[in-house]
């Protein structure tokens, strides 16, 4: 037997054996290395007694992250009953009822007790940053266990002169985060929960096939056909890199990143009918056919799509697409320090990221929160209603390795505010 054979097969004797239960033999066949087929197998050889052991806390320890030390599966259950609370800060805007509702079965069911959450959504969830800093300095625990928004507040909040963000990885109650890419973690502080999010080009492939990069937003043949953010906001930092990028400019050289925008300037402003971040406005544009292109987040062509808009389509720019992903990290001086973590592992789970049919998701919600494959592991989780189409619209483990990258949040949150002048100025805004 090859490896592989051998460490599913030694798996699928201890479960049958009654030793393990199935939260046990996700993370031991994680630990092992195993495909998520290769699991499943192994989770279907439970013996009947272990498989109704899922609440019942186990014997050993965790080296539980925060805490830093060793706990027992009681005495883990006993810190949950202690906290009773989690409150999460996020920035996706959808289904947030369900999220906690599956999330607290989830705690009832894994550890048999009962728990809060308090999910708070916000499309500036740069409230969290600031109340949080406020708390801290003011000597209060912080308003939120776990922060759950994109990057660039992570990489402000580690740049603080004092910590404000507590370390916790690896940790036993997190085991999922190990089935994330490298590409999207920041061990030990955090770790992505989304894949792709990205500020880019959306587009109707039937009316403008030809568009295959971010230059492309500069051809007459967008004259008064495309909508571009507002200067200030992050979809229109992203649209500042991604043209740096097809240009062959370095955003971190300060004369490159002046011709990157000047392109925008005289290139591209030509061809804006509109400058908005208002999504719904848009939609209304492109299926009435005002526009063929719009600058915004790769969510929107997707729930178009799903929405009956066959021909919206997302361009994965050749040159690259830079990602802004929501990040989970914990804020230092959590009183939930427990529920945080067990939160962040649910969050990176196989339901948090593709929600089953039992979630009674329609398909637009179900993709707003499904942003791309975070690791191999999870590519088999494809539903079959969207699997034809699905590399359509998020890109492949290979293609983020390759074509996505990476924003020196530092260096960004130093110049933006340039950039932006600059550009606001030259467009007449």
């Amino acid at each position: 037997m090859n490896g592989d054979t051998t460490r599913l097969s030694s798996l699928i004797s201890e479960a049958r054996s009654g030793a393990l239960t199935r939260r046990q033999v996700v993370q031991r066949g994680i630990a092992l290395g195993l495909s998520v087929g290769a699991i499943g197998t192994a989770l279907g050889a439970l013996a009947p007694q272990a498989a109704a052991q899922d609440a019942t806390p186990a014997s050993g320890t965790n080296m539980v992250g925060i805490l830093n030390k060793e706990m027992t599966q009681e005495e883990i259950v006993a810190a949950i009953q202690a906290e009773g609370t989690v409150n999460v800060g996020n920035w996706t805007y959808t289904a947030n009822d369900t999220l906690i509702s599956k999330f607290t079965e989830y705690v009832k069911t894994t550890y048999g007790v009962d728990v809060k959450l308090n999910y708070e959504a916000s499309q500036a969830p740069s409230t969290y940053i600031t109340n949080l800093y406020t708390a801290l300095q003011s000597g209060s625990a912080p308003s939120y266990d776990v922060m759950a928004i994109e990057e660039n507040y992570w990489a402000e909040a580690m740049s603080q002169p004092e910590s404000v963000v507590a370390e916790f990885l690896p940790s036993a109650l997190v085991p999922n985060a190990e089935r994330v890419i490298d590409l999207l973690k920041h061990a030990p502080t955090a770790v992505g929960f989304q894949a792709s999010a990205t500020p880019g080009i959306c587009y109707d492939k039937a009316r403008a096939p030809w568009i295959t990069d971010w230059t492309d937003l500069g051809d007459e043949r967008l004259k008064q056909r495309l909508t571009m953010p507002i200067p200030g906001d992050i979809t229109c930092g992203g649209m500042m890199l991604g043209v740096a990028a097809a240009l062959g400019l370095d955003y971190k050289v300060p004369e490159e990143m002046t011709q990157a925008i000047d392109f925008l300037i005289q290139k591209v402003h030509p061809n804006v009918l509109q400058y908005t971040t208002d999504s719904a406005t848009m939609q209304q544009l492109l299926r009435a056919g005002l526009v063929d292109a719009v600058g915004f987040w790769d969510s929107l062509p997707r729930m178009e799509f799903l929405n009956g808009q066959t021909d919206s389509a997302f361009l994965i720019a050749k040159s690259g697409q830079y990602l802004a992903n929501g990040y989970m990290w914990i804020p230092k001086g959590t009183p939930h320090p427990i529920l945080a973590q067990i939160f962040v592992d649910w969050r990176l789970g196989d339901e948090a990221q593709f929600p089953p049919d039992s979630w009674g998701l329609e398909h637009g919600p179900w993709a707003e929160l499904n942003e791309g494959i975070i690791g191999e592991s999870y590519e088999s989780l494809i539903p079959e209603w969207f699997a034809e189409d699905y590399f359509n619209f998020y890109p492949t483990i290979q293609q983020l390795t390759d074509n996505y990258r990476l924003v020196d949040w530092d260096y960004y949150a130093a110049n933006v505010g340039d950039w932006m002048d600059y550009y606001a100025k030259g467009i007449g805004q």
